[in-house]
């Protein structure tokens, strides 16, 4: 199998992705409960994956819980965070600050599950560089080759650097 690398920069999409994770929630403060419920699940449609279809799949799993990985323990922009959403549309808010260059990394590598399925293994991170303040934070989680479905156990949040 050809490994491929895909690799995507964009400015100025923080504030629309994030008004896209947080969505339509009931209540008026658009808080997320505790207790979330497993997500529906998730299938790209075209494969493979392109880069547009991984940001789409992540925006998708938004109520995947943070607890879904030691990774993601005490990731969020604020305590009562507590999904994927939650997370990337905190690192998205920093997005809006005008100083410095930000930009959206998605790439994507063929590899295997750890119950040896081919899939690809999916990275989204949200870079901001500003003289001496560079970060790069972000996620990371598998889509199944042969049918596209994206393996919501797998999300890992990813960052530094």
């Amino acid at each position: 199998m050809r490994v491929r690398r895909l690799t995507m920069h964009s400015t100025g999409l923080g504030a629309a992705l994030a008004l896209s994770l947080t969505g339509c929630r009931q209540g008026a403060n658009n808080a997320i409960p505790s207790s979330v419920p497993a997500a529906a699940e998730i299938r790209i449609s075209r494969l493979p994956p392109q880069p547009k279809d991984i940001i789409e799949a992540l925006l998708r799993s938004s109520e995947v819980s943070l607890a879904v990985d030691s990774s993601c323990s005490g990731v969020g922009s604020e305590a009562s965070d507590k999904t994927i959403g939650r997370y990337v549309s905190g690192l998205l808010a920093e997005q809006s600050k005008p100083q410095g260059r930000n930009w959206i990394e998605t790439t994507i590598d063929p590899g295997k599950s750890a119950a040896g399925e081919d899939v690809w293994r999916s990275h989204v991170v949200i870079r901001h560089v500003d003289g001496d303040d560079r970060w790069g934070w972000g996620v990371e989680f598998l889509v199944r080759q042969r049918d596209g479905v994206v393996l919501q156990d797998s999300f890992r949040c990813t960052g530094g650097g």
